[in-house]
């Protein structure tokens, strides 16, 4: 959407609020002008909103919208920094919009308390120009895939889990979507991640990071994070960009599946004794050295799907393929099918453990 700069105007105060951004090239007034006139909208009103949310508004962006009916809860106090003990029981929603407004008084604020569904979500994001998922669940994030789609908004991604983060940036100038990450038929709607475990700072730093996305979307600066999955990892301290292959190229991978002359397996836990006891088998777990210390499979290796892409790995991995079966595996099959992928694109035969 994205309204001219021509109609906006900047206060006197604003000028001076805003001069750092005002010196910059690649800003200045017309930049400002911009950020005044742009309207973002946040689907989940957690600990990855809550840092972007307070940024975004200091930087002087004209609206924010929030979507979220929950309500306060001493357990969001470690991560959700918008919130404190005398907003236990409160709406989300509501805190926001007066935190914004102490921030910001300019800030035009839109509160929906609700959850998005089929019904509403299409409605709700049609007057915004970014949507920033900061949701916690995979039904969430897929309907606010396809309703970005076919509104054609700009959709940023982030999620965290324990040490590491995600984020990207869909339906950018016909760029991938959350779907061709995380296919359908992963069947990632059964999964629960809203009570999983995370440290606090983490949500801040992917947080921050998707509002940065946004930003530069709105100046037109720098390099946009579409077509790309950037992975954080704040124990080994490393950022990994993982490139997103689009749906059809997973079509064309599912064909090949399917025939003899794949270079790769899908196999179900329930048949793992059965390979087992029939072929030498590389069992491999892609999840990170603290996961599989805690729990793994008999006998299987780790290599953390960081390390997939090394050189060293690939030709690891394809010596022992020669005269052995290679089963790659995670407890929830997202970084395994991912390191299929890396598997695949160097015509390494594979196996790769389903725990559905």
């Amino acid at each position: 959407m994205f309204y001219p700069i021509s109609t906006t105007y900047l206060s006197e105060l604003e000028y001076k609020r805003y001069a750092r951004h005002l010196v910059l090239d690649n800003i200045g007034e017309n930049g400002q002008k911009k950020l005044k006139a742009a309207r973002i909208l946040f689907i989940g009103a957690g600990g990855l909103a809550a840092c972007g949310i307070i940024y975004l508004a200091a930087s002087g962006l004209g609206c924010i919208g929030i979507v979220d009916d929950d309500k306060v809860a001493y357990s969001n106090l470690h991560r959700q920094i918008l919130y404190n003990d005398q907003d236990i029981g409160k709406l989300k929603v509501d805190v926001i919009r007066d935190r914004i407004k102490d921030i910001n008084s300019h800030c035009s604020v839109n509160i929906y308390s609700c959850i998005v569904d089929e019904n509403n979500c299409k409605d709700i994001i049609k007057n915004y120009d970014i949507v920033i998922d900061t949701t916690d669940n995979f039904q969430s994030r897929y309907l606010i895939s396809r309703s970005c789609y076919l509104r054609h908004k700009i959709h940023i991604y982030g999620a965290v889990q324990a040490f590491e983060g995600h984020i990207s940036v869909f339906n950018y100038k016909g760029g991938p979507s959350y779907s061709d990450l995380y296919p359908k038929n992963l069947n990632l709607h059964k999964k629960e991640c809203d009570t999983l475990g995370v440290l606090g700072v983490l949500t801040g730093v992917i947080g921050m990071l998707q509002v940065t996305e946004a930003l530069k979307i709105i100046l037109g600066i720098g390099n946009i994070l579409s077509g790309y999955l950037l992975v954080y990892n704040l124990l080994d301290v490393s950022f990994k960009i993982i490139e997103i292959l689009p749906q059809t190229y997973y079509d064309v991978i599912d064909y090949y599946y399917t025939n003899k002359f794949s270079n790769c397996l899908l196999i179900h836990q329930s048949d793992l004794s059965y390979i087992l006891s029939q072929f030498i088998i590389v069992l491999i777990d892609v999840r990170q050295p603290e996961e599989f210390q805690k729990y793994h499979l008999s006998k299987a290796i780790n290599i953390p799907l960081k390390n997939m892409k090394y050189k060293k790995t690939i030709s690891f991995i394809r010596g022992y393929s020669i005269d052995r079966k290679i089963v790659i595996y995670c407890y929830d099959n997202l970084r395994s099918f991912i390191a299929s992928q890396i598997l695949y694109k160097n015509q390494i035969r594979h196996y790769r453990l389903n725990h559905e």
